[in-house]
């Protein structure tokens, strides 16, 4: 007995998941009629919808190409624009260097502890 109440319960559970799944009177009525489907658009309708006005306003393989001319243009340009600001990062660094060196020379040659702030 207890067996078949298992069963039972595991059959409702299912059935309550198809209840929940099935389509209500208002889904029904709410979906497409005949009537909506003669009235809705063919490939030819849509095909038909773009005007020459349309197609004139629309990009040409020329503008296209004189675009990604420009874009390329642009990019070589900040690309130039990096490189010189790196190399001048670099020399700036290597200047510092530089000025590092001398100034412990002339400390050493002045005579003076290394560090007379202190």
């Amino acid at each position: 007995m207890n067996d078949i109440s298992k069963k039972l319960a595991s059959i409702e559970k299912v059935i309550s998941a198809i209840k929940g799944n099935m389509a209500t009177k208002d889904d029904i009525k709410n979906m497409a009629t005949k009537q909506d489907l003669k009235t809705m658009a063919t490939k030819d309708d849509i095909k038909g919808m773009a005007t020459k006005q349309d197609l004139k306003a629309m990009a040409t393989k020329k503008d296209l190409k004189s675009l990604e001319s420009k874009i390329l243009d642009r990019m070589e340009e900040s690309q130039m624009e990096i490189i010189a600001a790196v190399d001048k990062h670099k020399a700036d660094k290597e200047s510092i260097i530089v000025l590092e060196k001398r100034v412990e020379r002339l400390e050493d040659n002045a005579g003076l502890p290394p560090y007379a702030d202190q």
